[in-house]
């Protein structure tokens, strides 16, 4: 498709004009930068595309399993083709439509829904027509390729919600639906290739993007243009850009930061970051159920993560040791690529996927946040990490004095940390010690299965 694109514009990747020599940083891992990007380079603005939406199911379009890989956009996606036969263009629009209307917002929407209620998202710009971003609570989206919220009749312009517009269809996906007034086949409310773009959210969108501080690019390309321009509009503002996609664009060597992973990992665990962690640490003692609570949901979290085993470890596990009310389980997974379809087993579980969260190797799963929490650790089973949390519990277990100095420090700690996330620094490096004194003492393989 390279060369042909909607509104009369050039799909491809050419380096538009903007400030070179900007600093860069590739990451494999979520780090704190792009946590400090959003919260030092004020007004935030978000340009998303098709690569938001995949964690909630939606395929994307110019990937090798995307969309036009199978569908001709030609046949199905221009103004053209609706003209020519609006019940073909149907055929495909209308089992999309359906399902756009069943999938959730994933933690990626979330996430910037969160974000924009802190006061730390200005707006979101977005490509994508499936309503997501505003489903998870985003105030200010600019759809500039439109949206399935209304189908529009060409002939008298009567304006159909999607609601409408689904009990038309019926069951039927080869079923065009037509005008209530003047029975035209209604024509769908997205952007078709060979339109313009909606005039006022463009308009609003080079606003946007010449305003801010901070323009972060997530999941998309940036091939189809006007909208690929947009960063350009910002670095000639002397604003910064931020990218997370998996792939490369023509604006990474002008992107103060590059982030190559999945858009629900870089932005879950910036918001973790971010926002109010809850509170401060409360500590309790443990009790007996807290290790059949422990069970039962390490049964639910093995089948969620297909996970070869998962133990229950942390202070729960260990009796005498004062704990958080949280019960922590560690999951050992055959890879830590774990496809969209796991993360969703688990937030169906009430989990939210925080990404690495600071500790490369490790995904992090928390369920509830106060006073009472889950966590889940999933590691690569038997590598280090699976050890060390093997270990640490086996040692504890094994050593009571142990055990109770370190229920004293956590005590001590707490009291003294006004939240959550300075209460795990606090005690970082009496855990750090602990941990070295466990591997020292640890015969060398994890108990058996």
């Amino acid at each position: 498709m390279r060369g042909f694109g909607p509104y009369g514009g050039w799909v491809g990747a050419r380096p538009p004009g903007g400030q070179a020599g900007a600093p860069r940083t590739y990451h494999g891992a979520v780090s704190e930068r792009l946590a400090e990007l959003i919260r030092d380079r004020q007004p935030v603005v978000v340009l998303s595309g098709a690569g938001i939406s995949t964690e909630s199911g939606i395929p994307d379009f110019r990937s090798p399993n995307g969309l036009w890989a199978t569908v001709d956009p030609l046949e199905y996606a221009t103004v053209t083709a609706f003209r020519r036969d609006p019940e073909r263009v149907w055929t495909f629009y209308a089992g999309r439509f359906a399902m756009l209307a069943r999938v959730e917002p994933n933690r990626a929407h979330r996430a910037l829904a969160e974000l924009e209620q802190a006061g730390l998202v200005q707006a979101v710009i977005t490509q994508n027509i499936d309503l997501l971003h505003r489903r998870a609570g985003s105030a200010e989206v600019v759809e500039v390729h439109g949206s399935v919220a209304v189908s529009t009749c060409p002939t008298c312009g009567t304006a159909h919600d999607l609601e409408t517009v689904l009990e038309k269809i019926g069951e039927d996906a080869a079923h065009a639906p037509h005008c209530d007034a003047c029975l035209a086949i209604l024509k769908p409310g997205i952007v078709l290739f060979e339109e313009m773009l909606p005039e006022a959210a463009i308009a609003r969108a080079y606003e946007l993007a010449r305003g801010a501080g901070l323009l972060l690019v997530v999941g998309t390309s940036l091939e189809v243009y006007p909208v690929a321009g947009l960063p350009s509009e910002t670095l000639d503002a002397g604003g910064a850009v931020a990218v997370v996609n998996r792939d490369p664009t023509w604006v990474d060597p002008q992107a103060t930061l590059v982030v190559r992973q999945s858009a629900g990992d870089a932005l879950a665990e910036a918001a973790a970051r971010l926002l109010p962690s809850g509170g401060p640490a409360t500590l309790a003692d443990p009790h007996p159920g807290w290790a059949d609570e422990a069970d039962g949901e390490a049964a639910r979290v093995r089948e969620a993560l297909e996970a070869r085993a998962v133990e229950h470890i942390g202070s729960t596990a260990v009796p005498g040791l004062a704990a958080k009310p949280v019960v922590d389980l560690l999951a050992g997974l055959d890879s830590l690529a774990l496809d969209p379809e796991r993360i969703r087993s688990m937030e169906a579980l009430g989990y939210e996927a925080l990404g690495e969260y600071g500790l490369p190797g490790r995904l992090f799963f928390r369920k509830g946040r106060d006073p009472r929490t889950h966590h889940v650790h999933a590691v690569v089973h038997g590598t280090d990490h699976w050890v060390r949390h093997l270990a640490v519990r086996e040692y504890l277990r094994a050593h009571p004095a142990e055990a109770a100095a370190y229920a004293a420090e956590k005590c001590r700690i707490a009291a003294d940390s006004s939240d959550r996330d300075r209460y795990t620094q606090e005690k970082a490096a009496f855990v750090e010690a602990l941990e070295g004194r466990a591997l020292a003492w640890w015969p060398g393989s994890p108990p058996a299965e």
